[in-house]
């Protein structure tokens, strides 16, 4: 036997022979071939057992391991779902909270927190508000039509898009007191009352009933099951609704008008109580017999008249053929209706803060004296240098155009120290016409373009887009130090023409003093945009002045261009 032989019978069976010869030989049984046989055959059995309890334990330990693994991945995902729903809930909670708190002022990104805290609260694969316009004449759409103005993450497409009346399904929940019959047809969903019940003991008067909304949210399920409904995009399977959001708006001549009565009114007769009492105290310093005050009279309280807003809160499962949870829909209806009233809210407290301001003599009287004070300044600082180009002028076209560049350059600079009171225009929830047509007409003295000005799809002013030009004033004033007003101009917008800004900055019926009358800080926009416009002016008399000149001069022999196509300005009026 070679040594490679021997080694494999050492590592294979060795061992277990010397156990087995050593066995044999304390028993020294007369069949040792058997016994040996036997024994071996034992061994084997022995470790076989030996080997499979050894893999059931493995097995067990990793069934053990599995199951473990399972049910703590199990716990991580409820946790996980848990972490989340409470998330979702304080999300929902905390805007609920905020729209609900008296102290609260609503500002515009609320809407865009509405839309986000809908989707995630109803689970919806987009989430838009639209706003109903009434259309004007001359604009994109002339007609009554919905304009989205907020939409989710991922469908900012929809802010594009517009619903013209009596297209789709949506129009439903913005018609007031549909009749019952319609509802089905008008895919109207009556929400279950969020009421509470109060029992009402026997014999006892029942509690007055809360009017219902006169506004109904409109619900489909499968919106392939309506042939009406209207897509932006390709069809889908999912769900719809949209919630009304209508609320009372007090940005408008009649609420101010309301308030300002209401507190002018209240401020006389605070004084004349003040008078009254301070001539019965004179009376019993006197020694007079006077009769007591008795109870102060009633406070009233102010009653502005509003004006319904109508928008609506459209959600869709689109893409995804899922329903909405009734739950979670009444918890948005809950959230829309807390945010229309907390928007109505701050309308109505802007307005009457608005009133209470104006109205303040004292603080009127205080900003008058500063501008005024300003304004000798500034004056004293440019007389020096009027005087000196004033004397070098030639003639009396030259001495005005001097005079009304000084008069300008004056007003810009007066403005431009005040921009702070300027800025507080911004404060300002109404105001009229006039005055935004003022504000518009030094924005586009300034170059600004209509699309800056104007409300997108509107032809007419907001003065809540407007005034965004007044956040910060001395950009806007930076601009019109920039703006050439002397010499010609050409291929200019209709709204920059010098024709077209004077109008603007001149309402019927407005001048400095009316304009000081609504605001010093109205007045410092008014004075610098009318200065403007007569600096432009006294620029194209003299340069018109200039070119007829030339011309007579030349007689039959000129051959220059016509004094319109010299300066846009010179044209006249479309």
């Amino acid at each position: 036997m070679d040594a490679g032989a021997a080694k494999y019978l050492e590592d294979n069976v060795g061992g277990v022979l010397a156990k087995a010869l050593a066995e044999m030989a304390k028993v020294q049984p007369k069949d040792g071939v058997d016994f040996l046989s036997k024994w071996l055959a034992q061994y084997a059995e022995q470790e076989e057992a030996k080997a499979v309890k050894e893999q059931v334990e493995q097995d067990l330990a990793k069934m053990r391991a599995q199951t473990r693994e399972k049910r703590e991945e199990k716990e991580a995902a409820r946790q996980k779902k848990l972490a989340e729903t409470q998330k979702l809930e304080t999300m929902y909670s905390s805007l609920l909270e905020k729209f609900n708190d008296e102290e609260t002022v609503f500002e515009d990104k609320f809407w865009q927190e509405l839309v986000d805290v809908a989707q995630a609260t109803a689970g919806a694969s987009a989430v838009y508000i639209g706003v109903m316009e009434p259309g004007e004449e001359g604009s994109e759409i002339s007609g009554p039509h919905l304009s989205y103005e907020y939409a989710t993450k991922g469908s900012e497409w929809l802010t594009e898009k517009v619903l013209p009346e009596g297209k789709g399904v949506t129009w439903g929940a913005l018609t007031e007191n549909p009749a019952e019959e319609n509802f089905q047809e008008m895919c109207l969903w009556k929400p279950p009352s969020v009421e509470p019940v109060v029992e009402v003991e026997e014999g006892a008067e029942p509690p007055e009933q809360k009017p219902s909304s006169p506004y109904y949210p409109v619900s489909v399920e499968c919106v392939t099951d309506v042939d009406k409904m209207h897509y932006f995009d390709m069809t889908r399977l999912g769900a719809f609704l949209a919630i009304p959001l209508v609320y009372q708006s007090y940005y408008n001549g009649d609420a101010y008008a309301d308030a300002k009565t209401f507190e002018e009114e209240k401020k006389a007769d605070a004084i004349r109580r003040a008078e009254e009492e301070a001539a019965r105290q004179a009376a019993i310093d006197a020694g007079e017999d006077v009769p007591d005050a008795g109870d102060p009279p009633e406070e009233k309280q102010l009653v502005m008249r509003g004006t319904d807003v109508k928008m609506v809160l459209c959600l869709d499962t689109l893409g995804t053929n899922t329903a909405f949870e009734e739950s979670n829909a009444v918890k948005i209806l809950e959230l829309v209706k807390a945010c229309g009233q907390c928007k109505s809210k701050t309308e109505f407290k802007q307005v009457d803060n608005q009133v209470l301001i104006v109205i303040d003599d004292a603080l009127r009287t205080e900003v008058d004296e500063q501008v005024l004070e300003c304004a000798d300044h500034v004056e004293q600082g440019f007389m020096e240098q009027l005087e000196a180009e004033q004397a070098e002028a030639e003639d009396e076209l030259k001495k005005e155009l001097i005079q009304k560049k000084f008069a300008f350059l004056k007003a810009l600079q007066v403005a431009k120290e005040m921009h702070e009171l300027i800025g507080g225009l911004t404060n300002w929830v109404y105001t009229t016409s006039d005055v935004m047509s003022v504000v518009a007409a030094l924005a586009y003295f300034a170059g600004y373009k209509k699309a800056e000005i104007y409300p997108r799809r509107k032809s007419t002013m907001d003065w809540q887009k407007l005034k965004t030009l007044l956040y910060q004033p001395l950009v806007l004033l930076e601009k019109v130090v920039k703006r050439e007003v002397e010499g010609p101009r050409k291929d200019v917008p209709p709204e920059h023409l010098h024709s077209s800004i004077l109008q603007l900055a001149s309402p019927a019926e407005m001048d400095a003093e009316k304009a000081k009358a609504i605001s010093p800080a109205f007045q410092l926009i008014y004075n610098l945009v009318q200065a403007g416009c007569a600096y432009r002016n006294a620029d194209l008399e003299l340069r018109k002045a200039e070119f007829n000149k030339q011309k007579e001069e030349a007689g039959e022999e000129y051959g220059g261009p016509a004094l319109e196509d010299l300066d846009d300005d010179f044209k006249e009026p479309a």
